[in-house]
This record gives C-alpha cells, structure tokens and sequence, in this order.
C-alpha cells in the first residue's frame, strides 16, 4: 500500500467564491510540504485540476518543488485533451483513468482537495 494521494478535482479549493477558492487552493499546494507526516506518493489532478499543471499556472513552482521532492503528478489525459491543454502540460505527465483510478486504490488514503 502506497502512502496517501491528494486528489484535485478542480481549479478553485471548497465552493462559493471562485477567486478566493483558487487562493486558498494555491496556499495548500505551498504548504503541502510544511505538513505533520510523509509527503503524498502522488498529486492526482482532473477536470479543470489539470489547469494547474499547465503553462501560465501560478502552481507551477510548488508542482515543481513536490515533484522534485518525490511526488508524482498525474493528470487526466481527457481532461487535458477537453480544456485543449496537452501541449502545455508543463509539470507532471498525463495519465488516464485506469491509472488515477490504480493509484487511489493502492493508497493508504486519499485525500480531496
């Protein structure tokens, strides 16, 4: 069994304001570091989650910094290919829902941001 995954379904972090949403999901991504415990095994990023992966994401740095600590960053390849985003996947790989869906039931847990 794998330590936990981080599922991120979406651009924006709970429901009602969008941009504060968005803030607060950013602040998570920069702090998922500073957190009691191992880092996640995986970062598993659909729908409009993938957006953060791409060119022009203000997550970039911090996807970088998690990725180079050990953590794999998966998105979801349709997701990708419906927001028209694949050529600017900028960290992480694509991936598909076999995968992703592998990944969570190997984890120890899953956690849904």
């Amino acid at each position: 069994m794998s330590r936990s995954v981080i599922f991120i379904a979406g651009d924006a972090l709970g429901r009602g304001d969008d941009e504060l949403g968005a803030a607060l999901l950013l602040s998570a991504l920069k702090n998922l570091p500073k957190a009691a415990g191992d880092p996640p095994s995986h970062l598993l990023f659909m729908n409009a989650g993938v957006k953060l992966c791409c060119e022009g994401s203000a997550a970039l740095a911090d996807l970088r910094s998690l990725q180079d600590a050990g953590v794999e960053l998966l998105c979801c390849g349709t997701c990708l290919d419906w927001f028209e985003l694949r050529e600017k996947l900028a960290v992480g790989r694509a991936s598909n829902m076999v995968e992703i869906l592998g990944v969570q039931n190997a984890a120890a847990r899953v956690i849904r941001l």
